[in-house]
């Protein structure tokens, strides 16, 4: 009861957001699913056109999007805003219209179930937000800080695009999304964030089905695969705990691109000439719009397809090589995964997937051994895709502007190896339901009455599993912000002057195989300082002294007139600055957040 009496707290304070960012949703699914049906007729089903659909819808509105910020710093941006809304729209009741004349087969009970599914997703995960004050973590205060400059530089008629307001930034596609949205539905950015987050988080899953369906015609392991990726484990839904909404973002992204590439390779002879160029429009345009949501998903996509090509590759061999290759490739995986846990960096990796989710995980490996035997190419390019994610972690790279980096980080790693898991097991399970159904072909006079139950079995052990483990609510360690912190900021925004410059506690980011940390984050609220006021801040580390003359040589140097002391996270440690009151001078004390004033110095503050 206390679920849904959250869930409807939530929308009853924000039902116009809800509905708003759902009808845009629609529209763009109607779009996406009516232009693919177009492509490949009676060659899917309809509940692949939904699945596809629910894993594209984000394509035509991050198109919209961008021509929104070209077309903005010119034209009035609501108005810009709105009619590309409207023409989205009009060209999806365009293409649904000539679409129909396409007749297609369909299964309204798995179609069903999907809707079902995905209604059922978003609904419980508005709870999330009944219990956060402001998006989690460090990162979201960076993407709140990132949208809201697009948007002031299209009301003071500049193009973002051309003159970026917060310089370069490699993963823009999620605020543009963000500003846009929010523009149209006359929204705070941080509400749509919050809602937006978790709207994708609840269509993400159906993009499993598609692949799974195609590949095994079983659509009971396919809604398997769904519900793996929605509830088997608590990523890549977690993920929205570290503000990691690009990535989060460009994951149905990925999956869409991958389903469109096995499809143009499964159908490509029989495609039109009309139709196979099409096709390749929309891929090309998925694989950009997936890169402009996360740098790093392209090199995923690049991972997918060496392991499909390799797979592909792989199933021509003579049957002892590719058993020797099979067994090459999983010791790999083994020693890999024996060397990651040794380092602290990647203790995080495997949390999700055995720490806290080991019996999932434990049954998609005994359904591996079914999906390697009945569907090879998928299992084995899957378990490729494994070994690949992990050793992306290792591989050094050098970005300008960036330093030195690896393929791959750890967050997004334990964000993503949902993915190859998900569609182990789907295929797993076809590969025993046709193991089974083979059984009762060769012994017709005894009796399997259950094999038809199977599926039906696994998906609600699933169920019950999640009902008993899964946590739709915030998790406490991300919380950066607490009421008092929300008091101070504003107190701050209306009082300290506004070339004031502000310490704030930071801490390191551990998240490569690297000594050196990689770069501050926020500590505690003092991260939403910068983003709320526009007032400037200096990260400090959260361990410093300020009875130590070097730490307040810091200060006066980089002209730090005020010190933050936030309500949680990791905070300063403030014991002994009460000994120094020549130096700081209390402005604002609240029971959990503090502003000094730093004082003493010897140039101007």
């Amino acid at each position: 009861m206390n679920v849904l009496s959250d869930i409807f707290s939530v929308l009853t304070n924000h039902w116009p957001l809800v509905a708003g960012m759902l009808l845009i949703m629609l529209l763009s699914q109607l779009l996406v699913g009516s232009a693919l049906r177009m492509i490949f007729c009676d060659r899917l089903a309809s509940e692949d056109y939904f699945a596809l659909s629910a894993a594209g819808w984000m394509l035509p509105l991050s198109l919209a999007s961008v021509l929104w910020l070209m077309l903005g710093a010119w034209l009035p941006g609501q108005a810009v805003a709105l009619l590309l809304v409207l023409l989205t729209g009009i060209l999806s009741v365009v293409l649904f219209l000539r679409a129909r004349q396409e007749p297609v087969p369909a299964s309204k009970a798995i179609l069903w179930v999907l809707l079902l599914l995905f209604s059922a997703s978003i609904f419980l995960r508005l709870a999330f937000v009944s219990k956060v004050i402001i998006p989690l973590y460090f990162d979201s205060a960076q993407h709140y800080f990132i949208t809201k400059a697009l948007i002031r530089s299209l009301a003071s008629h500049a193009s973002p695009l051309l003159n970026p307001p917060t310089g370069t930034y490699y993963h823009n596609g999620f605020h543009f999304l963000i500003a846009w949205m929010s523009t149209i539905l006359r929204a705070d950015i941080l509400d749509a964030i919050l809602i937006l987050g978790q709207v994708i988080v609840a269509a993400l899953p159906l993009s499993m089905f598609s692949i799974i369906k195609q590949e095994t015609k079983s659509g009971a392991a396919a809604i398997f695969a769904v519900l793996l990726a929605a509830f088997g484990w608590y990523m890549p839904a977690y993920a929205v705990n570290w503000g990691k909404y690009p990535a989060l973002t460009s994951l149905p992204l990925i999956t869409f691109v991958m389903s469109l590439a096995y499809l143009f390779v499964r159908y490509r002879h029989t495609l039109t000439r009309r139709q196979y160029l099409g096709l390749n429009g929309i891929l090309f345009l998925g694989i950009i719009v997936t890169i402009l949501f996360h740098s790093r998903a392209l090199v995923v996509l690049g991972i997918l397809a060496l392991a499909w090509v390799i797979a592909t590759a792989w199933q021509r061999l003579a049957r002892r090589i590719r058993l020797i290759t099979f067994l090459v490739i999983l010791i790999g995986i083994v020693l890999i995964i024996m060397f990651l846990r040794t380092k602290d960096v990647f203790g995080l990796l495997f949390d999700p997937y055995w720490t806290k989710g080991s019996m999932v995980t434990l049954v998609v490996l005994v359904l591996a051994l079914f999906a390697q035997w009945r569907y090879p190419r998928l299992a084995f390019a899957s378990i490729l895709v494994v070994l690949l994610l992990f050793g992306g972690l290792l591989i050094p790279v050098n970005v300008p502007g960036y330093g030195n980096l690896t393929l791959l980080d750890r967050p997004f790693v334990e964000m993503i190896l949902y993915l190859p898991l998900s569609l182990l097991g789907g295929a797993g399970l076809a590969g025993l339901e046709k193991s089974l159904q083979d059984l009762i072909a060769r012994w017709p006079a005894r009796r399997f009455s259950s094999a038809q139950y199977l599926s039906s079995v696994f998906i609600v052990l699933l169920l019950v599993n999640a009902f008993a483990n899964y946590n739709i609510y915030p998790a406490d360690c991300c919380s950066i912000v607490g009421r008092d912190d929300l008091v101070a900021i504003d107190w701050m925004d209306k009082n300290l002057p506004p070339e004031a410059r502000i310490a704030i506690s930071s801490t390191e980011l551990h998240v490569l195989d690297t000594n050196a940390p990689h770069g501050a984050a926020g500590g505690d609220a003092g991260a939403w300082i910068t983003p709320l006021t526009d007032r400037v801040t200096l990260p400090l580390p959260y361990q410093s002294d300020f009875s130590q003359q070097p730490i307040f040589n810091t200060l006066c140097k980089f002209g730090a007139g005020y010190l933050y002391v936030g309500e949680i996270g990791a905070s300063f440690n403030i014991g002994s600055i009460s000994a120094y009151p020549d130096r700081y001078r209390i402005l604002l004390s609240m029971p959990k957040a503090k502003v000094y004033q730093v004082t003493g110095c010897a140039q101007p503050q």
